[in-house]
């Protein structure tokens, strides 16, 4: 077995709506119910540009495969993860729509290997996103 790509990440949240709703915002990712739902009462998958559900948010209450009784949530912030890095592309247009939305960012150059980065917290839960745009 050899791994081929990061599939996911998955985000558990005491507040689906809001979590979603800030990601699908700030990364102009579009946000839809998990296969066999109708509604994000418990979760939301967001997809990148290609289709591709790359964000999963889970509700708190929600149990997974291989939890007991009651799922664990983490506190506030990302804790053993750091953050979570997404390859994107047009720094500009993110960083505008960022601005537009009045959402608080930082940014790091790092031109020898031509890497600029955006770094913004998603506030519902505190987990911090790299956003990466190589030149």
């Amino acid at each position: 077995m050899s791994v081929m790509a990061l599939d996911h990440v998955n985000i558990r949240t005491p507040d689906v709506g809001g979590t979603a709703a800030f990601l699908a915002r700030a990364l102009d990712m579009s946000a839809t119910p998990p296969p066999g739902r109708s509604d994000m009462a418990m979760g939301a998958w967001l997809h990148d540009c290609a289709g591709n559900a790359i964000i999963h948010v889970a509700s708190a209450d929600a149990l997974f495969p291989g939890e007991a009784d009651v799922p664990p949530l983490a506190p506030h912030g990302s804790g053993r993860l750091h953050h979570v890095a997404l390859r994107c592309a047009d720094f500009d247009a993110v960083a505008n729509r960022l601005d537009r939305n009045g959402i608080a960012y930082t940014t790091n150059d790092i031109p020898v290997i031509k890497l600029r980065q955006i770094f913004v917290e998603e506030p519902v839960n505190g987990v911090l996103l790299e956003l990466n745009f190589l030149d």
